[in-house]
C-alpha cells in the first residue's frame, strides 16, 4: 500500500548526469522502502524540446524532464515560474510532498505558497552553501539559505554543518550521500596494475570552490626526486585544459611526464572503475564554509569502489575516514607534513593496501539501507504532522 506520491525537484540530469542525480536517486530508493511513490522532476541540458518535455522511467521511478534554458527567457521562466511543478503534480493523486533540491529561491519562494494552500509539505534537500561573489547568484543563495529554508516544513541536510544551522528552525535530518550496492556499476572487476607503483587517482572537476588539484600535483613534484615509484590518473580534465587553469605549472607537468596520466572527462561508470583499480584516491577541499556546508560524494563512490582515500578534514569525514583503515587525512597547509604523508604511503606494502582496499570493501556505512529508520522518524514529524 503506498503512502501518497512525493514529487522531487531540482536542476540534477537522472540517472548520472552528476552527483546531484546519484544524491536523490539514493534518497528516493529509501523513500520508497517507507512506502512512498516517488516522482522526480529533473533537466535536460542537450535537449531541444521545451517545459515538460519527456517521460521516462529510471530504476522504477516516473521521471519528467524539463529543458534546461538557454536563453534569457528561458531562465526568467526557469528561475521564477512554478508552472512545469504544478502540471506534474495535478498528474498524481495524494500528492503528500514536494521535496526542493538546492532549489532557485523565486520559484522556491512560490512553490511554498504554492504547497501551503494544497496542503502539500514542502521539504529542502540542502547539499551546498557556496560562497558567490556575483550578485545575483549570491542574492539568490542567501535568500534561500537564510529565509526561504526556515519557512519549509523540513529539511534534509548532507552534513552536521546545516544540521547545526537550521534545527533551531523547522525539522532536520542528516543524510550523507548514498549508494546502492546492488546496482551493477558497484559489482563490476578490475584487472589490478602489478608494476610495482603505488597508483593514485583524481576524479572530479577542480575549481575555486572545491578540489585543489594543484596543491596536489606540486606536492607530488616535490617528492618526485625522491620517489618516483607512484602513478597518478587525473579524470575530469586534459593537461591542456589543466594548464589553462594553471599556466604557471607548465614545467611541473613536464617534469612529472612519466608519472602523471590525464584522461579527460570519461563516463561515470568508467571514472569509477580508474577508482576501484588505484592504490587510493586523493583529493584536496579547503576548511571553509562551502565544503563543510557540503560533503564529497566522491568519498562515499570511492568506499564503495574498495578504494582508500586521502584527503583533508572537511565537513563530516572525521566521523567517516579511520586513518590508516579507510584513509589519510592530510593537512594541505603544511606542505611538509603532506609531503610527507605522502611519502608514507608510497613505501607502504602490497599487502597493507591489500588490508586497508579490503576494510574499504567491506564498508557499508553508506548504505541506503542504514537511512531508511532516520528517514521514516523526520517523516512522521514532517508529513503525517497535522
Amino acid at each position: 500500500m503506498s503512502f501518497g506520491t512525493i514529487i522531487y525537484i531540482g536542476g540534477f540530469e537522472l540517472p548520472d548526469k552528476d552527483a546531484a542525480a546519484h544524491r536523490v536517486l539514493n534518497n528516493a530508493k529509501v523513500l520508497r522502502e517507507l512506502g512512498y511513490d516517488v516522482v522526480f522532476i529533473d533537466v535536460n541540458r542537450g535537449t531541444k524540446a521545451k517545459k515538460i518535455l519527456d517521460y521516462k522511467n529510471i530504476q522504477g521511478f516516473n521521471v519528467w524532464t524539463r529543458k534546461f534554458p538557454d536563453s534569457i527567457a528561458g531562465w526568467l521562466e526557469y528561475l521564477i515560474s512554478i508552472s512545469a511543478v504544478k502540471k506534474v503534480i495535478n498528474k498524481y493523486n495524494n500528492v503528500k510532498a514536494v521535496i526542493c533540491y538546492n532549489y532557485q529561491s523565486v520559484s522556491l519562494y512560490n512553490l511554498i505558497k504554492y504547497c501551503k494552500k494544497k496542503n502539500i509539505k514542502i521539504i529542502a534537500d540542502c547539499t551546498e552553501w557556496y560562497e558567490d561573489n556575483r550578485l545575483i547568484k549570491k542574492l539568490d543563495t542567501e535568500f534561500r539559505m537564510q529565509f526561504l529554508h526556515k519557512r519549509v516544513d523540513g529539511i534534509i541536510c548532507i552534513s552536521k554543518y546545516l544540521e547545526s544551522y537550521y534545527s533551531k528552525y523547522v525539522n532536520t535530518v542528516v543524510i550523507p550521500p548514498l549508494v546502492d550496492s546492488e546496482e551493477t556499476k558497484w559489482k563490476f572487476k578490475v584487472q589490478k596494475v602489478n608494476d610495482g607503483k603505488i597508483h593514485f587517482v583524481y576524479s572530479g572537476s577542480p575549481g575555486k570552490h572545491k578540489d585543489k588539484l594543484n596543491y596536489i600535483i606540486k606536492a607530488f613534484n616535490n617528492i618526485i626526486k625522491e620517489l618516483t615509484n607512484f602513478k597518478f590518473t587525473i579524470i575530469g580534465l586534459t593537461k591542456e585544459q589543466y594548464l589553462r587553469l594553471y599556466p604557471e605549472h607548465i614545467n611541473i607537468i613536464n617534469n612529472m611526464d612519466e608519472c602523471i596520466n590525464f584522461k579527460g572527462r570519461i563516463s561515470h561508470e568508467q571514472s569509477l572503475k580508474h577508482v576501484k583499480a588505484a592504490d587510493f584516491q586523493i583529493f584536496i577541499r579547503e576548511n571553509k564554509r562551502v565544503n563543510n556546508a557540503g560533503f564529497p560524494t566522491k568519498f562515499v563512490e570511492s568506499m564503495a569502489c574498495g578504494t582508500p582515500v586521502i584527503t583533508t578534514k572537511t565537513s563530516d569525514l572525521d566521523n567517516y575516514l579511520l586513518i590508516g583503515e579507510n584513509g589519510y587525512f592530510i593537512d594541505s597547509e603544511d606542505n611538509r607534513e603532506f609531503e610527507n604523508t605522502l611519502q608514507t604511503i608510497i613505501k607502504m606494502k602490497p599487502n597493507q593496501i591489500s588490508e586497508m582496499k579490503k576494510y574499504c570493501g567491506n564498508y557499508t556505512v553508506f548504505s541506503y539501507k542504514n537511512f531508511v529508520r532516520p528517514l521514516e522518524s523526520f517523516l512522521e514529524n514532517v508529513i503525517k504532522k497535522r
